[in-house]
């Protein structure tokens, strides 16, 4: 066979190779799947427990809070155990940081809750004017809200945690 037509077959041969792995490439970079990501909505949590009280508690109640932001209604769930009698109430507190104490800015339904339970609902709102849903979601992201749970025997707060945005 002529050597020209030995070269120009290999470069027909390596021509449609690099065709195919173009082709292959730009199929795959190319995916028409549509897959589409949407974000989580954001959620805040903390632990709770009494050495997390200021000043701290020497207490057995722990618990945990969960307060998850869809659109403009937050929903919580707050989960304890251990407490020294029926909840008398609970909240979230702020702005502050672990170690100092404010006011309530968003209280929580304790009707007929016991000493170990769970507690859930929802909220659209504080109830400080000062404290948009805004500013509430930099409050419990930076760590300057916490949920506290309060018994008659720790009026000013039986087990607390300070919220953080989960990641």
């Amino acid at each position: 066979m002529h050597s020209s037509v030995t070269s120009s077959r290999a470069l027909f041969a390596t021509a449609g190779l690099l065709a195919a792995i173009v082709f292959s490439a730009t199929a795959v970079a190319c995916d028409d799947d549509n897959d589409i990501v949407t974000p989580l909505p954001p959620t805040f949590v903390t632990t709770l427990n009494g050495a997390n009280e200021f000043p701290p508690k020497a207490v057995a109640g722990t618990g945990t809070a969960t307060i998850v932001k869809n659109n403009a209604t937050y929903t919580y769930t707050i989960t304890y155990t251990g407490m020294t009698g029926p909840l008398t109430g609970a909240h979230i507190h702020g702005p502050a940081a672990a170690g100092a104490n404010t006011v309530v800015i968003v209280p929580f339904d304790v009707t007929g809750a016991g000493a170990s339970g769970t507690l859930t609902g929802t909220f659209t709102g504080t109830n400080n004017v000062n404290i948009t849903p805004d500013s509430l979601d930099k409050l419990m992201t930076s760590g300057n809200a916490y949920v506290n749970l309060h018994t008659t025997a720790n009026t000013g707060g039986e087990i607390r945690g300070q919220l953080s945005k989960q990641q």
